[in-house]
């Protein structure tokens, strides 16, 4: 029997802080979240401890003005 892989959802996010908008959301199947992070950039990624989530920001923006592609396990 095939082994499924498993499917995350992507989005894109950005803006200032607090009034952060999406523009563009994907389901992806991947091996890992940091590999279905990887088919939309190559920003370092950052996760959440169970690794049930994470984001690829990029490294040119702050805390108070955010690009990243956001991304998190279905269940």
């Amino acid at each position: 029997m095939e082994e499924m892989m498993p499917a995350f959802a992507l989005r894109y996010i950005s803006g200032p802080q607090l009034k952060l908008t999406v523009s563009d959301e994907h389901t992806v199947e991947a091996a890992s979240l940091d590999e279905a992070l990887r088919t939309r950039s190559d920003w370092p990624i950052e996760r959440n401890w169970p690794g049930t989530c994470a984001w690829a920001k990029n490294p040119g923006t702050s805390l108070y003005h955010v690009e990243a592609w956001e991304g998190t396990l279905l269940a």
